[in-house]
């Protein structure tokens, strides 16, 4: 079965869309899944001894939202510094789970600029499309 999610840092840190997330456990032994969908009703591995983070992000919001991406950020970079193989998605796997990838690589010092971590994180996976008011979540969360 070919991949369609892809490694944000290969062997700890992976994104995708709700698809993926099973073939991510399966395969890459992920341990901590952070859901960002508002309409999530649960895990999408079905794996007991994956531990699930529900984030509520909205794929429709008026509003930045910055606090709520804050929260799955430090979700993420939390999983990864205790050791933990850690995916991240949203529904297709394309605005918010781009947002959130933009600000682990930023919080991660593994880039020093937005734009720097955008770049990298589409060059990661493709098919992000970060929306303008995802952006902007992100200039308030990391000004210049």
């Amino acid at each position: 079965m070919s991949k369609q999610y892809h490694a944000l840092i290969p062997g700890h840190i992976y994104c995708g869309g709700v698809n993926d997330i099973q073939q991510m456990v399966d395969e890459d032994g992920i341990e901590v899944v952070v859901d960002l969908r508002a309409e999530s009703t649960g895990c999408a591995a079905h794996q007991p001894e994956v531990q699930w983070v529900h984030i509520s992000l909205s794929d429709h919001a008026e509003e930045p939202e910055e606090q709520l991406f804050h929260k799955a950020i430090f979700a993420v970079v939390d999983a990864y510094q205790k050791g933990k193989k850690v995916a991240f998605h949203c529904g297709a796997g394309r605005g918010r789970t781009g947002t959130v990838a933009a600000g682990v690589l930023l919080e991660l010092k593994i880039c020093k600029s937005l734009p720097e971590a955008v770049e990298l994180a589409k060059s990661k996976r493709p098919v992000l499309n970060i929306k303008p008011i995802q952006y902007e979540a992100l200039t308030l969360l990391y000004p210049a």
